[in-house]
């Protein structure tokens, strides 16, 4: 009876350790999960944030970018190329922080909308920006001549009369002027009449986002998509 006791005894102890190890071992498996899904998590919020960020500066630019048209065209320095290529980096930027979130968080439904938010600033925005370049860059060349006499005459130390803008040009060269900045006022204005659907669509965004970036973490499992996202996309193919 002594030596069964004292097996049985023994048994439980040996159960009780390999229990234990058992524990401690899922535990630190947990914990090791868990902050891979931390340092995920911090990695999704920092994409989202970088998205916004390139919106906003990509925004920026197709709002103030005209207005550099109308100061660049008058100094002869303006060219639509550089526009563009600085338009295809920004541009760029905004896709690839695209791809980057979308890739973090695994959302079908964050990347539709982060695309049509892309898309949606896009048909606002380039065909009010290719008037106003076409616009301007004709009142550029109509500019030119003028403003190239004015540059001469005052290198000249306003001597050489040959060159000197008759009353004719000056008024020419106003009208001209003037012209600039009534294309300039209209992009603007029309801007303002178009403005509302994309600024509704942008702050629905920013609310989105600020959604996924302060979501609480509620499993530990990598593998596993996050509960409200997975809602999303489960609601999607429904």
């Amino acid at each position: 009876m002594i030596l069964g006791a004292l097996l049985l005894y023994l048994a439980r102890q040996l159960f009780e350790g390999r229990l234990k190890s058992e524990f401690t071992r899922m535990e630190k498996l947990v914990d090791s999960s868990l902050g891979v899904k931390t340092g995920l998590r911090e990695r999704e919020q920092d994409a989202l944030i970088e998205f916004r960020l390139a919106v906003e500066t990509w925004e920026y630019f197709l709002q103030s970018g005209i207005g550099d048209l109308s100061m660049k065209s008058e100094l002869g320095t303006f060219e639509p190329a550089d526009f563009h290529e600085a338009d295809s980096k920004a541009y760029g930027a905004v896709r690839m922080a695209a791809v980057k979130a979308s890739v973090l968080l695994r959302s079908r439904a964050l990347e539709v909308e982060l695309l049509q938010t892309i898309g949606a600033i896009r048909q606002l925005y380039y065909p009010l920006v290719q008037k106003a370049i076409f616009e301007t860059v004709a009142l550029q060349e109509k500019i030119a001549p003028y403003a190239m006499r004015m540059t001469l005459f005052e290198q000249s130390g306003m001597k050489d009369l040959s060159v000197a803008l008759t009353a004719d040009d000056a008024a020419k060269m106003s009208e001209l002027r003037h012209a600039m900045t009534a294309a300039l006022a209209n992009y603007c204005s029309a801007l303002v009449a178009n403005y509302q659907p994309i600024a509704e669509q942008l702050y629905a965004l920013k609310e989105n986002i600020n959604v996924h970036v302060y979501r609480p973490l509620d499993t530990h499992r990598i593998d596993e998509p996050v509960a409200s996202l997975d809602t999303e996309q489960q609601g999607m193919k429904r």
